[in-house]
């Protein structure tokens, strides 16, 4: 769901940044879009897959950075729009990727995210809504999932400069 959404998403001029790539399929659609894009994860193979499946579809290496996300990463920089795939399937990983848009969000920053229903949104966009962002949800995206309410949903959390906290 999260490349397809990212096949005609508006990309252009935004540094995007891409947490939990595993095998990068939303990272690749937007190189081959031309986008400016950062695939990252913590898996120690993740990278591998990545250049793997680049080469499959006839793209150059793509920007890949591990990011584990409690840790913070001073070199990494900003972005425009952070994606990511299923990535709040533990309850902690709530707390830890809302620190991560702390640190690497632009102020106007938008997040994707595509959520199966682990139950742990809520606590997310808690956080999120701390930061000053507001979210738009879309459901019924996963085929197998139907459009039962809290599964198979994209989550779209937006701000604009001047609500940034502090």
């Amino acid at each position: 769901v999260l490349a397809e959404t990212m096949h005609s998403f508006d990309v252009a001029g935004k540094r995007v940044l891409e947490v939990g790539c595993g095998l990068g399929l939303a990272s690749l659609v937007l190189a081959h879009r031309g986008a400016d894009v950062v695939a990252s994860d913590h898996h120690p193979l993740a990278e591998s897959f990545l250049a793997y499946n680049a080469g499959l579809n006839d793209l150059p290496a793509l920007h890949y950075r591990d990011l584990p996300w409690e840790l913070p990463d001073t070199t990494l920089g900003r972005f425009d729009l952070i994606i990511g795939s299923d990535v709040l399937y533990e309850r902690g990983h709530a707390l830890q990727i809302a620190r991560m848009m702390e640190r690497h969000a632009r102020p106007t920053a938008e997040l994707l995210l595509t959520d199966p229903g682990r139950g742990n949104v809520g606590s997310f966009s808690r956080a999120m809504a701390a930061q000053g962002y507001t979210v738009d949800e879309a459901y019924g995206l996963f085929d197998d999932e139907g459009d039962a309410p809290g599964r198979g949903r994209l989550l779209r959390y937006t701000r604009e400069a001047a609500s940034q906290a502090a």
